[in-house]
């Protein structure tokens, strides 16, 4: 889905699916842009860029400048800013780029790049909306990446020392802090679940759920979510740690990541010790 360089800056098709104010928010970045002869191009990037956009999405605005202008237009990016519209919020996070809140609570983000790093960019799925120098050209082609063997090792590691913590939480009774644990192995999980779902394209913390596939997001709904209460948080604790003890390996191999036998086995042994065993 792409607009001609020449054609006039309009919306582009699939943008209705944005909530009414995103429209306004949009035309007058494409305008101040548009004018603004050190900007080369501009694209929407993020989930609309994927084709997966609705109106919970963010307006994600990639453009790209000229590299002798890039220096003084990423200096400049609150007066730009303002011209495009007031905010409550605006967080810079890289020269040029920012997250930016406006009074109607719009999220509107910003990526500025030299046009000589666009053959080495990560934001690879866009939609263009003017390009001045056929720069669309230059963007690679997307290249997900696949499962990375040292953050399911880690998610692995991580879920078994925490498991061998239980004891600080019944002896000083501190459910807050239990809830928490069990909280920590369920992010843990999950970050494993997400990582052997990939290859799969690169998206924002808000698209939570979409980087499980059906069936690991179906397991981690299906968790009870402990209070701060003793028998919830034994309970909770023994479900998460359920989970993980029936899918971590396979997970583990799949991506030619060791079993950490030693670890696992003293984990489960201490826990069986202090009458806190995880059936397996």
């Amino acid at each position: 889905m792409t607009i001609d360089r020449h054609a006039s800056r309009k919306r582009p098709d699939g943008f209705e699916v944005y909530p009414d104010g995103y429209g306004p928010l949009f035309d007058r970045a494409a305008e101040v842009f548009a004018r603004d002869e050190r900007v080369r191009a501009m694209w929407l990037h993020g989930a609309f860029g994927r084709g997966a956009a609705d109106a919970a999405s963010d307006l994600d605005i990639s453009l790209a400048v000229r590299d002798e202008d890039f220096d003084a237009f990423a200096a400049a990016w609150t007066k730009w800013l303002a011209e495009i519209t007031p905010t409550v919020s605006a967080i810079p996070i890289a020269p040029g780029c920012f997250y930016a809140l406006t009074p109607g609570c719009e999220r509107f983000d910003i990526f500025s790049e030299r046009v000589s790093e666009l053959p080495r960019t990560n934001l690879r799925r866009r939609v263009s909306i003017f390009d001045r120098d056929d720069l669309t050209a230059s963007i690679p082609a997307p290249d997900d990446p696949p499962p990375d063997p040292d953050t399911i090792s880690t998610a692995v590691r991580e879920t078994l020392r925490t498991a061998a913590n239980i004891q600080t939480v019944l002896v000083r009774e501190d459910w807050l802090l239990g809830v928490v644990a069990v909280g920590t192995i369920h992010s843990l999980l999950y970050q494993l679940f997400a990582e052997a779902n990939k290859p799969q394209p690169v998206t924002g913390p808000k698209q939570y759920s979409f980087k499980l596939s059906p069936r690991h997001r179906t397991l981690l709904e299906q968790l009870p979510v402990p209070q701060p209460e003793r028998q919830s948080v034994l309970d909770a604790r023994e479900a998460a740690l359920r989970l993980f003890l029936a899918e971590a390996p396979a997970v583990a191999a799949a991506a030619d990541v060791p079993w950490p036998t030693d670890l696992a086995d003293a984990v489960l042994g201490y826990l069986d010790r202090i009458g806190l065993g995880v059936p397996r």
